[in-house]
């Protein structure tokens, strides 16, 4: 089976960063790209297969049992698959989350969780679920987690106030970011997802939603004293061009997951002419860390 690959990258520079994102060198990734005329499907499955490679580092992302690779996991369906889906992405967040922590709790294999079948599924409930509780957001789109929480919490007896109420956020929630170049920057990426795992409730996976408004994705954290578990990015936008569903990143580290982060979310600078205010507003982002709830 091919492996499904994401393109967010249009520039050398940008490819160059996509490619460093899972793992591989400077020097790989440029050279790779030479090597396939640009094109970054092909140089990631150059790279993928280890031709060209003077060393052993892109075996090691070809082996699908080696917690140090890169896997990617692919779904024909997107949010936006479905004509009610447009702005369900917050919702879906939420059911990848409770699904991913209900089949992991006990700190199984995730690549054992994690597949086309659970994206898809996933993506189909958080839908149907989106536009059940609508009525109680407001109708409004784009909802944020709060008001969802509230809207599903304000069901009787459905199966979205089941989901919710099996979620435990976590205390001093939601914790606000600002995209940044700079990995110490306190309010970045990095610190705050590390902050995530420090806080953790009990040694299993995290579950953290993510939002850049109008965009939700959900991250996967494994327990912080774990040194070979996969962190995960799942995403139920469509990424074109050559990803028109569903994916989800299995990666072996914290800063190639923030790297792929800012693959969707990058940083943008609104020149000398705005103020530093303005653009740490649109630079921000909001984190909803989540584990399941016991008791």
């Amino acid at each position: 089976m091919s492996t499904p690959i994401i393109i967010m990258a249009t520039t050398d520079d940008e490819s160059i960063g996509m490619l460093m994102s899972m793992g591989f060198s400077r020097d790989q990734s440029s050279q790779a790209l030479i090597e396939c005329g640009g094109h970054v499907e092909n140089a990631i499955n150059l790279l993928l297969s280890g031709i060209g490679s003077n060393n052993d580092t892109a075996q090691q992302h070809h082996n699908n049992n080696d917690s140090s690779s890169v896997q990617v996991v692919h779904s024909d369906i997107s949010q936006y698959s479905d004509s009610l889906g447009r702005s369900a992405c917050t919702m879906i967040a939420l059911s990848m989350a409770h699904r991913f922590l209900l089949s992991n709790s006990n700190n199984n294999n995730p690549q054992s969780v994690i597949s086309s079948t659970f994206l898809s599924v996933s993506i189909q409930e958080g839908i149907q679920l989106y536009n059940s509780i609508r009525n109680n957001a407001n109708g409004v789109e784009h909802t944020s987690v709060e008001e969802l929480i509230s809207a599903c919490l304000a069901q009787d007896e459905s199966a979205a106030k089941s989901i919710i109420s099996s979620l435990k956020l976590f205390n001093s929630s939601p914790r606000q970011g600002i995209l940044s170049n700079q990995s110490e920057n306190p309010l970045g990426l990095d610190i705050i997802l590390s902050q995530c795992q420090a806080d953790a409730i009990d040694d299993t996976y995290i579950a953290v939603v993510i939002t850049k408004s109008p965009e939700t994705i959900l991250v996967l954290l494994p327990p912080a004293s774990s040194s070979t578990s996969y962190y995960i990015l799942l995403d139920s936008h469509p990424r074109p061009p050559n990803c028109t569903g569903s994916y989800a990143l299995l990666l072996p580290t914290l800063s190639s997951l923030v790297e792929s982060i800012k693959q969707i979310f990058p940083v943008t600078n609104l020149g000398d002419g705005v103020s530093e205010m303005m653009s740490m507003m649109y630079n921000s982002f909001d984190v909803y860390p989540f584990q399941l709830r016991h008791g």
